[in-house]
């Protein structure tokens, strides 16, 4: 295929086939893929196809196989799953159930920070999701509020594996390559050190600052190199300072996750988030939603 008509393939229209389903519209595009609403055989998908300018890289295409493995491989109430994959037009797809809600992305550009107990729950489920990961031997790497997906009653669902690692998979980054999103990315990630759980932890801690703060931990700093170097050498300030809800301990209990060294976090994304959670005073899940 040809570099042109692999960028025909993934330029999709209303009413063009797929497999076996049908696009509707365009949702949203990232760094790697472009996602599409579309009818199946079952109801309605979120389908997924590597962005057309980089389906003839080697690289993405084996990123994308690898987002489409670990999906299918961790079954979790609050992981994404995948439905169904295939290729169209030589360019590699995956049908995942159409979350209604967005992202939490999106929910934060709307009304800057989350309520406490929704940003709590939010905080106990994702961690749900990552602990489910790292069960597997799988690390994320790329945990931030876009990759965090709502349904209609705020129910949270981990997404987009494709920087996940792992162990037991051949590499796709080189050795000292660092990866993952700037604002979310931790120390070790940044220096190209071994990764692991705790450093999904610290973007969990990253991203409980944003729901809390209005934004990231250095989202005030002013370019790449001074974030980056926020992250690495820089305290994080008060994610409550401007919170008459929050109590007196939970900035304690949130900045647990952003400790420069791995070792000092919380063991795991749950104890995190449990000590969050008593730290706020908010009560636990309700039995439907504590899974």
């Amino acid at each position: 295929m040809t570099r042109a008509q692999s960028l025909e393939a993934t330029d999709l229209a209303r009413g063009d086939s797929v497999g076996p389903y049908t696009i509707e519209c365009v949702l949203g595009e990232g760094g790697m893929a472009r996602v599409y609403k579309a009818a199946g055989p079952d109801g309605e998908v979120a389908l997924k196809l590597v962005r057309g300018d980089l389906a003839v890289e080697e690289m993405f295409i084996r990123r994308f196989s690898r987002e489409v493995r670990t999906a299918e491989r961790v079954d979790h109430p609050h992981v994404l799953p995948v439905l169904d994959s295939g290729v169209h037009d030589g360019i590699p797809y995956m049908a995942q159930p159409l979350i209604a809600g967005g992202s939490l992305q999106e929910r934060l550009e709307r009304e800057a920070v989350l309520e406490l107990e929704a940003a709590v729950t939010l905080c106990l489920e994702v961690a749900k999701g990552i602990g489910a990961l790292h069960a597997h031997g799988l690390v994320h790497r790329d945990l931030k509020p876009a990759n965090i997906l709502l349904d209609e009653d705020g129910r949270s669902f981990v997404a987009d594996f494709g920087l996940t690692k792992d162990p037991g998979a051949s590499l796709i980054t080189e050795p000292g390559q660092a990866v993952g999103s700037l604002d979310y990315m931790a120390p070790e990630q940044i220096r190209g050190e071994e990764v692991g759980p705790a450093t999904d932890v610290y973007a969990l801690g990253c991203v409980m600052f944003a729901c809390l703060g209005g934004r990231p931990p250095f989202g005030d700093r002013e370019g790449t190199m001074k974030i980056l170097w926020a992250h690495l050498q820089d305290e994080p300030g008060d994610p409550c300072a401007d919170r008459a809800d929050a109590p007196k301990d939970l900035c304690w209990a949130v900045l647990r996750a952003l400790e420069k060294d791995p070792e000092r976090r919380p063991a795991t994304a749950t104890a995190y988030a449990r000590m969050v959670q008593a730290a706020a005073g908010v009560p636990p899940l309700s039995p439907g939603r504590d899974r």
